[in-house]
């Protein structure tokens, strides 16, 4: 008779012993599945996440027939010249840091380029300094913010009219230069068109 109770309480134990085990493993799947649906930050995004989570609304369809352009090496000559700040005065702006829809509005959630303008005394905003060097606009952000993807990437979605200048920054794939001393992508070089 002891030993069948020895047996039962030891069978007991281990029938309490599976369940506390498989509860928790239950419990820590739970909490992963929690963890993989909080929303990303849009710079935690690769282009190509960017491009999956995107709806046509929002304009998925610009990536189709778009290629990368590689500016990279103008980047590198802007931010490796002496006299950068003498070429920087009168050279800051403001941008939105926001993908650009089709229908021109700005979206909240991805980023990209979606609005500028070239700073004046009245407006000092500025998060980005602009810099004309090869035929090619290069934006240098200032601020911790930027539209970069987490991979190097700036889309812009659309035509963008930068205020308060003459120039409008083409639509297109950019990449972005990566400096190795700062461990981040810290300019990107872009085609623009001049207006009068």
């Amino acid at each position: 008779m002891k030993k069948s109770r020895i047996v039962m309480g030891a069978t007991a134990l281990t029938m309490a012993a599976v369940a506390i085990i498989a509860c928790s493993k239950e419990k820590t799947a739970q909490n992963e599945t929690i963890t993989e649906q909080q929303p990303k930050n849009p710079n935690d995004y690769t282009l190509a996440e960017m491009i999956e989570v995107m709806t046509w609304e929002e304009g998925k369809a610009f990536f189709e027939n778009q290629t990368v352009k590689d500016y990279t090496y103008v980047c590198e000559k802007v931010l490796n010249d002496c006299d950068l700040i003498w070429k920087a005065q009168g050279s800051s702006y403001s941008i939105q840091w926001r993908w650009l829809k089709p229908n021109g509005e700005c979206d909240n959630v991805l980023y990209g380029i979606c609005s500028g303008r070239k700073s004046d005394t009245t407006f000092r905003c500025e998060n980005a300094r602009g810099f004309f060097e090869d035929d090619k606009f290069v934006i240098v952000p200032t601020t911790t913010e930027n539209g970069f993807s987490a991979d190097g990437y700036l889309a812009v979605g659309g035509p963008v009219v930068m205020e308060n200048d003459t120039i409008v920054i083409s639509e297109g794939i950019y990449a972005a230069y990566y400096d190795e001393d700062s461990g981040k992508y810290a300019a990107v070089a872009v085609d623009f068109e001049t207006i009068h």
